[in-house]
């Protein structure tokens, strides 16, 4: 059944025109057979390279090679290093070698470790201030999957409060599911790092990661920290954030009155693409309360794209308990491709209860690029 799917998504990528589509969509693939079949995925991924190629926006065509790179890890780990190696700057050097070492961590931990000290050889080795704290952040992150202490050490070396204080909630992320306590500890540096900063919209950043890895450790200190969020647009996406969480821990009245307050600042909120983004985090959280609820939210969007992309969200997370009610959402999306990504979501939840049934909707997804995406997933599962 697995290869099937595969093979399947294979024929279909071939219907993709974008050179980008068609390299992420081959990576994927890739990455879902290279258990099955080694040398067919790497000729996938060599293909995959020579659509990044084509690609003629640098930055989006740099951001594909890092994805393509990644796949290359699982399947060549020395390919993706040469290939990490050969990128412009060092920065973007360390960032695909530090990548490739977290898909590694698990099957060939010595190679990952490889990875990271390359990656922090290269790192230290910056000299423009802000180049090199970047790159460190992203060691320090990695370098958590094998020892935290070290990966703190790695953090306290950078220079940049807003850098230090997103490095050191990456470590306190990681170790959250298995270490909490030391995870808030680790969490309570960076909010004090973060109280220190003067720039609004850094501040903000830093908040915004920050409140969603506390959500899960500690809501007091999530809900304080929301308060201190400079934007109205963004306090009300944290306490969306938190009443997520609080719906983890069954407390669906607490998080119902927390999304009633973040609607009534969505409601003032100025600026109609910062409101809509807002009406969607929201929607997308109340849609695991209330689906009808949910839906009139999104309908206060009056931008259509922004509006498709939330019926979307909305449908991924019906499509958990209630795959009739998210089809019917995902009938209402103007958009081809955002319909499709939704019907592909509706596919993979059908899959835990009717495999059959979501086989089939997943090879009636119009777009070609996110029917490769819902087979592979469905590959996986099988």
């Amino acid at each position: 059944m697995t290869t099937k799917l595969l093979a399947d998504a294979i024929q279909v990528a071939r219907q993709i025109l974008e050179p980008d589509e068609k390299a992420l969509a081959l990576s994927q693939i890739a990455s879902a057979l290279a258990p099955h079949d080694r040398a067919q995925a790497l000729a996938l991924l060599d293909d995959a390279l020579r659509f990044v190629r084509q690609i003629d926006d640098p930055p989006w065509q740099l951001s594909v090679l890092l994805t393509v790179i990644g796949a290359f890890a699982v399947v060549d780990a020395e390919q993706a290093h040469r290939l990490a190696m050969d990128l412009p700057s060092e920065t973007t050097q360390v960032l695909a070698l530090t990548d490739a070492a977290e898909r590694l961590m698990e099957r060939d931990k010595a190679t990952a470790l490889r990875f990271l000290h390359d990656a922090l050889r290269i790192a230290q080795s910056i000299r423009d201030p802000d180049s090199r704290d970047e790159a460190m952040a992203a060691v320090a992150e990695a370098w958590a999957l094998v020892d935290a202490d070290e990966a703190l050490k790695l953090a306290d070396q950078i220079q940049n409060i807003a850098q230090r204080a997103s490095a050191l909630t990456a470590v306190a992320r990681t170790l959250s599911s298995f270490d909490a306590l030391r995870a808030k500890a680790i969490a309570q540096q960076a909010s004090e790092l973060a109280r220190r900063l003067r720039d609004a919209e850094e501040k903000a950043i830093v908040l915004d990661d920050l409140i969603e890895t506390l959500s899960a450790l500690d809501i007091e200190q999530a809900l304080a920290l929301a308060e201190a969020q400079p934007f109205p647009d963004r306090k009300a996406v944290a306490y969306g954030v938190i009443a997520q969480a609080l719906l983890a821990r069954n407390e669906a009245e607490r998080a119902k009155a927390l999304l009633a307050k973040a609607a009534d600042i969505a409601r003032k909120v100025k600026d109609p693409d910062r409101q809509a983004s807002v009406w969607r985090n929201l929607a997308t959280v109340m849609a695991r309360l209330d689906g009808e609820q949910a839906l009139n939210w999104a309908r206060q969007i009056r931008d259509r794209d922004w509006r498709d992309w939330t019926f979307g969200d909305i449908a991924a997370v019906l499509a958990e308990r209630d795959a009739e009610t998210a089809l019917k959402v995902a009938e209402q999306i103007h958009d081809l491709q955002e319909r499709s990504s939704a019907l592909a979501d509706i596919a993979i939840a059908l899959s835990r209860t009717e495999l059959s049934r979501a086989l089939s909707l997943a090879r009636q997804i119009p777009d070609a690029f996110y029917q490769v995406q819902a087979l592979c997933q469905l590959a996986d599962l099988c």
